[in-house]
This record gives structure tokens, C-alpha cells and sequence, in this order.
């Protein structure tokens, strides 16, 4: 697939808006919430050991019986840097091609927190905008993307769940090296087993 067939700006939000305030009595709740999904899905779908965000999302795909497929995309000022579409056999998710591999996996945890949540919203974008972005695209998918933008709520979240998900995946506990002796030794086997 190439980057023309996905306009990423219109799947979250129109340029100048992050979809409106975030309830701040609310909040409490949604950082308990998103927590407990983060705890769910990872003992669900462990993270790979070393770290792979293809390997993990094989195991998300296996876990929810459906493809996932990943789409590096250019990245053009005022577009997000990734997007997530429900297909009518998978789900696709682009993401930025020239970044770091960290904000890469980054962008495709925050889009299938997206997914998970099935966070849904309405677009900002007209027809004619959308098919000027993404004049490869389909005409039945325009009805697509033009119900596709989320709440500042749903961001947040989706967001925490990235965080959260990758702060998982790349923490390790202290290496010590096989073999190692003295006291030291046993002091830094004990605190790896205290932090898991």
C-alpha cells in the first residue's frame, strides 16, 4: 500500500482541534479505568521479551481473531501522526515512516488504544477536502473517514494507554549477570525479584 491511501489527518482530528475539553472532574476516573484495561489486555497479551511492536501486535491479532495491519505513512505538517480505520476485515493503522522507532511504536500504541477502546467520533472534514488529501482512496471509504474524529476524553485515554502499554514493554527488570557472586550480587537479584 502506498501513503495515498489513507488521508491520517481526517481518521482523529481536524487541524487546531483536540476534540474539545476533558472533563477534569472526570479524570480520576479514567486514569483508574485506563489502568485496569492496560492491566487486562497485558495479562491477556503479554509484551514480547525483548521488546517488538510487530511481535505484539501478532499476538494482539491472534488474541482478537482479526488483522492488523500496519502502514508507514509520510508525514506532512498540520496531519496527525498516525490514524486508525476499522475495516470491514481488519483494521489498518498508519503511522509516521521517518521518526525514531520509539515514537513509531509510540503513534501505533496510541492508535490501537484507539481500536480497543473503539473510540468513535464525527469528522471536521468535508468530502471535498478528504478527496483532495486522499485522491487514491476509495469513494465508499470517504463515508468512512468523515466519522472519525474523537473527544479530547478519548485522546486522553488513548494516549494514558500508550504510555502505560510501552512503559510495560520497555522496562526491564535489573540485569545481573549469570554467575555473579558476593553480596552484591544477591542484593540485586533480590531487588530484581522485588520489582518483577
Amino acid at each position: 500500500m502506498t501513503s495515498s491511501v489513507i488521508a491520517p489527518r481526517c481518521t482523529r482530528l481536524a487541524p487546531g482541534d483536540r476534540g474539545g475539553p476533558i472533563d477534569e472532574r472526570g479524570l480520576t476516573v479514567l486514569r483508574a479505568g485506563a489502568r485496569e484495561r492496560v492491566r487486562t489486555l497485558l495479562t491477556a497479551v503479554p509484551v514480547p521479551r525483548p521488546w517488538s511492536m510487530n511481535a505484539w501486535v501478532d499476538r494482539l491479532e491472534t488474541w482478537r481473531g482479526r488483522e492488523i495491519d500496519l502502514v508507514p505513512v509520510e508525514y506532512r505538517p498540520g496531519r496527525p501522526s498516525g490514524a486508525w480505520q476499522a475495516r470491514p476485515g481488519y483494521d489498518l493503522i498508519a503511522y509516521v515512516e521517518h521518526t525514531s522507532a520509539l515514537h513509531q511504536d509510540h503513534i501505533i500504541a496510541h492508535e490501537l488504544a484507539h481500536m480497543l477502546c473503539a473510540h468513535t467520533g464525527t469528522c471536521q472534514m468535508s468530502e471535498s477536502e478528504a478527496a483532495r488529501l486522499a485522491p487514491d482512496l476509495a469513494p465508499q471509504a470517504l463515508s468512512h473517514l468523515l466519522t472519525r474524529v474523537t473527544t479530547g476524553t478519548d485522546e486522553y485515554e488513548a494516549e494514558l494507554i500508550a504510555v502505560l502499554v510501552l512503559s510495560a514493554a520497555t522496562s526491564e527488570p535489573p540485569a545481573v549477570q549469570p554467575g555473579a557472586s558476593g553480596r552484591a550480587a544477591e542484593q540485586a537479584r533480590r531487588l530484581a525479584a522485588l520489582l518483577g
